[in-house]
């Protein structure tokens, strides 16, 4: 476990992000305008797995980590934003007509019922207007009245996983004020308001959200069960090694993703095309739904965007700018703690995108 801690404040805010493999933890002080990092702790100390084979989130196991990261860390907040993963919640895009905003609410219940596979009963649900736009008229001369609609974006997710969530903060001292899905959390760490158009690719342990973000709007979200653990496991497989020495392996430099007389290379580029084929897919849909615009860059985050190699590869094999995330752009560290910090921040983007979405409600 790593523990980082600064300073005392009586207004904070934690962001808790649980992870497949560990728990990440981050706390927060606003002072003036500034988002000030107070402290912050990474588990990976389970020694198993905090979700199942299908992804579903073991709460008892996990409860006990973030008791442990709470007590050893000496977190002083008690306000917290939950993280929900990408994998369990469904994000869709409808369109409706304009009407008053206290009917909208019905109106999105009952077209979510085309979107969403499960009852409408057994998810919790929320929305956001994210545009508006007219109809065009009719083609062959014929005149039709225009008609404003509105873009929604919805989100659900299982209110088993909500009950789950809420149960671990709950019995760890923790007062709840939101939960969010993670790929919104990194959008406000890492982009903010940014204008431009942008792909963010956060490579987690189990699974890679991708989420693609206009002028500060989400347009496109998706999630595949691919991650930095296969990567290990192809690295232990083909050199016959154990984990633990594989993920040593990945984390250091001697991964060449452009060389392709690279053994290690050879090993783990499976999984990478997996991710360099869907950001393929979902730049295609993206650029068919809008043909005036093009992402401009790609922005990684997640613990195994640090890996070797990784923006150059995707640079090559996608002719297209790539990034790392910066996770520390909007928040203030302390000078002394800095080189520290920026170690580990790829993979505190979402705690901390968590944690300043509670210090805007403060």
């Amino acid at each position: 476990m790593q523990i980082f801690s600064l300073f005392s404040s009586r207004k904070r805010c934690l962001g808790l992000d649980i992870g497949t493999t560990g728990v990440k933890m981050v706390e927060l002080k606003k002072e003036g305008n500034t988002p000030v990092l107070v402290n912050y702790a990474i588990s990976y100390d389970s020694g198993s797995l905090l979700q199942s084979s299908s992804l579903e989130i073991l709460d008892g196991q996990t409860k006990e980590i973030v008791f442990n990261i709470i007590k050893n860390a000496k977190f002083k907040a008690k306000r917290v934003v939950v993280g929900i993963p990408g994998f369990l919640a469904l994000i869709s895009f409808m369109e409706i007509p304009e009407m008053p905003r206290s009917e909208i609410d019905q109106a999105v219940r009952f077209e979510a019922n085309k979107y969403i596979p499960t009852p409408i009963n057994e998810v919790s649900l929320g929305w956001e207007i994210i545009g508006s736009f007219q109809d065009k008229p009719m083609e062959g001369g014929r005149f039709m009245k225009q008609q404003q609609k509105l873009q929604i974006m919805v989100v659900s997710v299982p209110n088993s996983a909500v009950t789950k969530l809420s149960n671990i903060t709950k019995e760890t001292g923790l007062s709840q004020i939101a939960m969010e899905v993670e790929n919104f959390a990194a959008v406000r760490c890492l982009i903010g308001n940014d204008k431009g158009t942008f792909m963010i690719v956060n490579i987690g342990a189990k699974a890679t959200d991708f989420t693609v973000v206009s002028d500060g709007i989400v347009q496109v979200t998706r999630s595949i069960a691919v991650g930095g653990a296969e990567i290990s496991r192809s690295l232990a497989s083909g050199l016959g090694i154990d984990l633990e020495r594989a993920d040593k392996l990945k984390k250091s430099s001697q991964i060449n993703l452009i060389d392709p007389r690279d053994k290690m290379s050879s090993l783990v580029s499976p999984v990478i095309g997996m991710i360099a084929d869907e950001i393929k897919r979902l730049r295609e849909i993206y650029h068919k739904k809008n043909p005036i615009k093009k992402i401009d860059k790609l922005i990684f985050s997640g613990g195994t965007s640090k890996l070797a190699s990784l923006l150059d590869f995707f640079t090559q094999e996608l002719s297209i700018e790539c990034q790392m995330g910066s996770s520390l752009a909007r928040i203030a560290v302390d000078s002394k703690h800095r080189e520290i910090v920026e170690k580990v921040a790829p993979e505190l983007t979402v705690a901390i995108g968590l944690a300043l979405r509670g210090i805007d409600e403060v």
